[in-house]
């Protein structure tokens, strides 16, 4: 591995383990469960409040392309996958809706929004 990727995966790891939350995802196609931390973001009141757009289905997670493998793939069979986040504490879950690949392609994106009960 190059110098360039070792500093990106130790600054990407730095992060996630300061700012990330506990995620797990339950394949639907089958397979292990697969666990990871993620970077989620989404909007807060605090948001809601400054006037700024506050759209509840704009919700988004990050993660390195090994943390979930076949995650993208299952979405664009599936067109959605579960995943529970833990935020503060509570288990919340999300379908995913899209991922996309960000940067170098070793970092995605996933649009999220909240299941339904």
């Amino acid at each position: 591995m190059n110098l360039f990727d070792n500093l990106q995966d130790n600054l990407l790891s730095a992060v996630k383990s300061t700012f990330g939350y506990p995620a797990v995802w339950n394949p639907t196609g089958g397979g292990p469960v697969k666990t990871a931390t993620v970077l989620y973001k989404g909007p807060t009141e605090k948001e809601k409040l400054a006037n700024v757009d506050y759209d509840t289905d704009h919700l988004t997670m990050e993660y390195n392309h090994s943390d979930f493998p076949g995650l993208h793939d299952a979405v664009k069979t599936n067109k959605r996958e579960p995943v529970t986040i833990t935020i503060a504490g509570q288990e919340v879950d999300f379908l995913v809706l899209s991922v996309r690949k960000m940067h170098d392609g070793k970092t995605l994106e996933a649009r999220i929004k909240f299941k339904s009960a």
